[in-house]
């Protein structure tokens, strides 16, 4: 009898270590001491107070915290499910709650989205209907990397996520965007990628709501649903999902409050309380090893009928080693007690629960339990990196259903007609400003379908449902209106639709006249960004729709879409860049508008693409008396070389119609016979062929001292003889380009070494006009501005904009004698009429920073190509040493710096990084009213703010 007993015991302790083994949370025979050291140093009342987590707040009362810590102290509770809503506050109470637990605490979050579901001031990730649609699962596992790194930050070690129910019922009003789709396949993927990503930083997973809340149309908050399908079909749809992240390793399963008949015939007892769905199913059958979580016991799909501490007794019998957000811990622990002293229950089965887990306790570190630091909590927990991933998932979401005639991404936009029309009433401004920046769009606000005729005249028209982003549990239903108006629109126009919101608004939608359908699940400034770039070309769409929506939309559908390197919008962190810079940014602008230093002025910052910052500061004029906007245009000034003159000579060199080193007189006959005949091009551009800084055309032509006009060169009126309008009511003699260039060819010519000229610029554009017998503007605008979409660029800009439109410059009192205000603010510029190669051109931030970015791209935008690459680098390098210049611009001293770019008179700066993949714009009327205030140039505005642009950059 004793050899018996010695051999059933060996087989018992094998047995015992081998389901130890299986485990997910085994690491060594360590952890095993730990394990059996801790369970057998603690009472029956300290063994049975780990099988309870309870709810903790971080936003009530002391009498709340005291509660909390009395529960840890007295009832030995094993963890927390921390619920809302304070970061900092959930730190130092964790700090205090373990201070007094003898086994540190399990802490727990509903993180579904992240710790946001829960802490306020946290990036929030996206709904798991919008991670549905993404096809790269290496992302969803990053994502759950981020949120491990976010939660072991706030020691929490179990998130009570991923949901791998599978909703297979647009009506169910709890699971919907919480969510992967309809697919089980799907499902499980991204539940098992969340699961690898947040397992490889310790932190346990959770998967919910089991056997599967999927198909269900009530809440079990409030109610419990009934599962109604057979055997077959459970195994194939609901179970599958949970069924594969059990093979994957996964922690801990989460039990739902769920009528199942198949799988309990007895409708009073819920899924969280079966033994046949716990036990026999969950563990026997499907051979789970995990942890067992119930979930939350105050849910009224199972505390309506039963009593508090009782449900706690019943869970645990049923075969749950955890009871979550248990409502009477006292009253529970003492019915679990009587029933093991009955022997309803074995010690050896609360010696499961209680050593697994104690096992993941180990496993998640708290066997060396450190007090949390929240120093640079808030930072730490919004860290660049973490938005950054946020950005790419929700861009890989992004997933179009229908696009007729290829109309998106909008290719071609020279003289278009958009309108755009927002509808559901939640948040559309930032979508309706991110469409202007490609394109003039009319807002047009429509309230039934009566109204469309005002939209007849349009090319395009793009809506926006804009549902609300509140919670996940919104309706996603569209009112009637809308329906009538997107059906009455598209019959009308070619109609871009773009949901913000989830897919199962479409089922019941008419959108078999509509061009374009685009679903972006989440009504966000994220993915506003993202709509816009999608329907202009600034990037792809590889989303597909994560759910079956009716008979037109399954599963799957999808039209890619690809990107053709138009600017797209993005939050710094999105693209490698620390937040804080919007704030430097702000601060040094204002303080140039406070200091006098400029009126006003415009900034735009490019990263990766991505405009990160768009933004006007300050009023038209030293009279403080209109505000300028990003849509202002302003006199550039020398910023013309860059964006008219030099990218239509690269565009010479691209065509093969010349290169650098030829003789100015190869390409300019007139200067045959001058000092300038041998010149190279390149030394003229890169200011060293020792051209004249300046010739003071101008002043031989006025009387400087009283800024009164000689009348052999002008007239208030144009005529034959005076064909070339100054500015109003002042016309000079049409051969005064003539008398201008002469001055400069037979100007004496000196050292051969760096020194700034304009001089050049007007070489350049004679050539160029008289190769093409077009002016400059007409050249640009042909081969630049319209392919760009640059809308708001042009010399003399009241033939073409309002003069409202335009920011006033200096008031100038030696020469025209009057403010000018939509007339070029350089002299010899005026005197050509307004369109020169060095100044002249008026343009917004907005438009520049689209040319930078073509050079940024090597020569590419919006699909087309503009420049050879070859062009660009030829005139962007350095070209002679001890000069930094390149081949017409700017450059720095630092020669690792390879950054390139222009500065102009009026406080204007353009820049482009092609290592950073930076693209700066600044804009400005420095010279309102007189251009002695050079505070800007003195204070270093322009420097400084892309010298913070650089510091911003993470990675």
């Amino acid at each position: 009898m004793k050899k018996f007993f010695a051999v059933f015991t060996f087989l018992f302790l094998i047995q015992s270590i081998n389901a130890q083994q299986d485990s997910p949370f085994y690491v060594d025979s360590l952890q095993m001491k730990w394990v059996n050291d801790k369970y057998n140093a603690m009472t029956l009342e300290e063994k049975v107070g780990q099988l309870f987590i309870v709810a903790a707040y971080s936003n009530k009362d002391a009498a709340h915290e005291l509660e909390i810590e009395n529960l840890v102290k007295t009832e030995a509770i094993g963890g927390l499910i921390f619920m809302q809503d304070d970061a900092l506050k959930q730190v130092d109470l964790t700090n205090r709650y373990n201070k007094v637990a003898k086994i540190p605490l399990l802490i727990g979050m509903d993180a579904e989205w992240g710790l946001a579901m829960r802490l306020k001031d946290v990036t929030r990730y996206p709904w798991a209907m919008g991670i549905g649609a993404i096809q790269d699962n290496n992302l969803v596992k990053e994502m759950g990397v981020a949120i491990g790194e976010q939660s072991n930050r706030m020691g929490v070690n179990f998130n009570f996520a991923p949901v791998v129910d599978v909703n297979t019922n647009p009506k169910n009003p709890i699971i919907g965007n919480r969510s992967y789709g309809s697919d089980v396949s799907n499902v499980a993927q991204k539940g098992i990628a969340y699961m690898n990503g947040m397992k490889e930083k310790k932190v346990l997973a959770s998967a919910k709501h089991f056997p599967g809340h999927g198909d269900t149309s009530t809440d079990s908050h409030y109610t419990m649903p009934v599962v109604g399908h057979d055997l077959q079909r459970l195994n194939s749809v609901e179970l599958a999902p949970f069924k594969q992240l059990i093979d994957a390793g996964v922690a801990s399963i989460m039990v739902a409050h769920l009528s199942v008949p198949t799988l309990e015939p007895d409708p009073k007892i819920p899924s969280s309380l079966s033994k046949k769905i716990i036990t026999d199913l969950l563990k026997n059958q499907m051979n789970f090893k995990g942890l067992i979580i119930t979930d939350a016991l105050n849910m009224d799909g199972v505390a309506k009928a039963y009593p508090a501490g009782e449900v706690d007794a019943l869970a645990f019998e049923a075969g749950n080693d955890i009871l979550l957000f248990s409502q009477a811990v006292k009253t529970g622990k003492e019915k679990i007690i009587a029933k093991i002293n009955s022997g309803e229950i074995t010690e050896e089965r609360l010696a499961e629960s209680v050593k697994k887990i104690l096992m993941a306790k180990y496993y998640v570190g708290l066997n060396i339990y450190k007090p949390l630091d929240n120093k640079n909590l808030i930072q730490d927990l919004n860290h660049v990196k973490y938005k950054e991933l946020i950005a790419k998932l929700y861009e890989n979401a992004a997933t179009v259903l229908k696009n007729e005639e290829n109309l998106i991404p909008i290719k071609n936009l020279d003289k278009i007609k958009v309108a755009y029309v927002p509808l559901e009433e939640a948040e559309y401004q930032n979508f309706y400003d991110r469409l202007q920046f490609h394109v003039p769009v009319d807002l047009v606000n429509i309230k039934s379908a009566s109204e469309v005729s005002k939209l007849k005249d349009y090319d395009y028209v793009i809506i926006g449902l804009h549902k609300s982003n509140e919670t996940a549990y919104k309706s996603y239903k569209i009112s009637d209106a809308s329906k009538s108006i997107i059906k009455s629109v598209s019959a009308q126009n070619s109609t871009i639709l773009s949901l913000f919101g989830s897919p199962y608004a479409l089922m019941d939608l008419d959108v078999s006249q509509t061009k374009s359908v685009l679903v972006f699940y989440q009504n966000l400034n994220t993915t506003q960004d993202i709509a816009a770039g999608v329907i202009f070309g600034a990037m792809s769409a590889n989303g597909k729709l994560p759910v079956d929506v009716n008979d037109q939309w399954k599963f799957g559908n999808s039209v890619s879409i690809s990107g053709i390197q138009r600017l797209g919008f993005a939050e710094p962190e999105a693209v490698g860049m620390n937040a804080d810079v919007i704030y430097k940014i702000d601060q040094i602008a204002q303080s140039a508008i406070d200091q006098g230093a400029t009126p006003g002025l415009q900034i735009v910052a490019i990263r990766k693409g991505k405009v990160i910052y768009d933004k006007a500061f300050g009023y038209e004029s030293t009279e403080r008396k209109k505000k300028v906007s990003t849509k202002d245009i302003y006199d550039v000034a020398s910023v013309t070389k860059v964006t008219a003159t030099l990218p239509l000579l690269m565009k010479e060199v691209s065509d093969g119609a010349m290169h650098l080193d030829q003789n100015l007189s190869s390409i300019l006959p007139r200067a045959n016979s001058t000092n300038k005949a041998n010149l190279k091009l390149r030394e003229i551009l890169a200011h060293q062929a020792g051209l004249p800084p300046w010739i003071g055309f101008y002043k031989e032509s006025v009387n400087v001292k009283n800024a009164r006009l000689y009348l052999d060169y002008y007239s208030r009126k144009q005529d034959e003889e005076h064909p070339i309008k100054v500015t109003d009511n002042i016309y000079i003699i049409g051969s005064i380009k003539d008398t201008i260039m002469d001055d400069i060819l037979y100007a004496p010519l000196g050292a051969k070494k760096y020194e700034y000229s304009d001089l050049g610029y007007y070489l350049f554009q004679d050539y160029l006009e008289t190769k093409y017998e077009k002016n400059l503007d007409s050249l640009a605008q042909e081969s630049f501005y319209k392919p760009l979409g640059m809308y708001s660029t042009a010399y003399n800009p009241l033939d073409k904009f309002s003069k409202d439109q335009i920011i006033p410059t200096a008031k100038d009192r030696t020469y025209r004698n009057q403010l000018l205000h939509g007339y070029v603010q350089d002299e010899g510029a005026a005197m050509m009429g307004g369109i020169a190669g060095h100044a002249g051109l008026f343009s917004t931030a907005q438009d520049l920073s689209k040319m930078m970015q073509m050079y940024l791209n090597g020569g590419t935008y919006g699909g087309v190509k503009i420049l050879n690459p070859e062009a660009i680098n030829e005139f962007t390098k350095d070209q002679y040493s001890g000069n930094r210049r390149g081949a017409g611009f700017d450059k720095l001293a630092d020669k690792n710096n390879h950054g390139f770019g222009h500065t102009g008179f009026t406080g204007t700066m353009v820049w482009v990084d092609p290592d950073k993949q930076l693209v700066y714009v600044f804009l400005s009327n420095r010279v309102n009213p007189s251009v002695d205030n050079n505070s800007l140039a003195n204070k270093k505005y322009r420097e400084n703010i892309r010298q913070a642009l650089y510091d911003a950059i993470v990675n």
